[in-house]
């Protein structure tokens, strides 16, 4: 159960990867790719649970994961304070993927594929 949810959060990452690349955003597609090889590597430490390194890899991936998201949050905010009121008016409408902006990927990739490697790595009943 618990390598399955690292994988999830694998697949979170790679479809922001995807998505990245094809909205013309190749400067952050290796931030993607390399949350999906994170997310595989904690995948396979979570495979044995008898692997007491295993899990503590685990835990570092989704510490170094949840820093990350972190960081991007405060990067977020810092943008929209210092550069959201000189912007000006509405921006036109952007490509959307299956009804969605890139950027509700982006945030998926980061956010939900963090909690689902903190989840993997740290619950105890899974």
């Amino acid at each position: 159960m618990r390598s399955a949810l690292a994988l999830g959060a694998a697949a979170v990452a790679a479809v922001a990867a995807v998505i990245a690349r094809l909205d013309g955003d190749d400067d952050i597609v290796p931030f993607f790719v390399a949350l999906t090889v994170l997310a595989l590597v904690s995948a396979w430490a979570l495979t044995d649970p008898a692997r007491h390194g295993g899990r503590l890899l685990a835990r570092g991936i989704a510490v170094l994961w949840l820093g990350a998201a972190t960081w991007i949050g405060g990067l977020l905010v810092i943008f929209q304070v210092t550069c959201g009121c000189s912007m000006p008016g509405p921006l036109p409408p952007g490509a959307t993927y299956l009804g969605l902006p890139a950027t509700v990927y982006h945030l998926a990739g980061v956010y939900l594929g963090g909690a689902l490697v903190a989840v993997a790595a740290f619950s105890r009943r899974l």
